[in-house]
């Protein structure tokens, strides 16, 4: 009897022990990571020359209310015709992905993303950073900002998109 008492009490442990190892994980699927890098890079990243490249890019990073709030922007027109009046380039170089949590179900996460935002166009070379900012220019006349966004990335079919982005500094 004190045998099969000891065998419950031990399967009962051994339960436990598996269902806090599955809702507590000790790893992060790497493609979390992935696709905050990418998907940050593809919703500042913009070119002139392959507006409808650029934009498509954005849209298929995004996910959720914020992705209809990005196609709500674009539909009331402007940002896209001045970008391509001064020839603008616009991209963010990702120089760090930290992991701020992770939903116990694996399918959405918190990250923080470290990178420079650097935007060109036909004015680059001709005005100085902003006074104040976290803005140089760098020598081809491009100004790099020090950007620093949080983002929720939510799998969605398989993919991972983002669902939330804050800008963390202004510069």
């Amino acid at each position: 009897m004190l045998v099969l008492a000891l065998l419950c009490v031990l399967t009962a442990a051994g339960g436990g022990w598996l269902l806090w190892q599955r809702t507590h994980p000790a790893t992060v699927d790497a493609e979390v990571f992935t696709a905050a890098r990418e998907g940050v890079q593809d919703v500042y990243a913009y070119d002139y020359q392959d507006s409808e490249g650029s934009v498509q890019r954005k849209l298929d990073a995004l996910t959720g209310d914020l992705r209809d709030q990005y196609e709500a922007d674009l539909s009331q027109g402007g940002i896209i015709d001045t970008y391509e009046q001064v020839s603008a380039t616009t991209s963010y170089d990702v120089l760090e992905v930290g992991l701020q949590q992770v939903a116990e179900s694996q399918d959405q996460a918190t990250l923080v993303v470290f990178g420079q935002y650097v935007v060109s166009s036909v004015n680059s070379g001709t005005q100085a950073a902003p006074a104040g900012s976290e803005c140089t220019v760098t020598a081809d006349g491009a100004q790099s900002c020090t950007q620093t966004v949080r983002v929720t990335v939510t799998q969605v079919d398989g993919d991972w998109k983002i669902s939330e982005l804050t800008l963390l500094t202004t510069s």
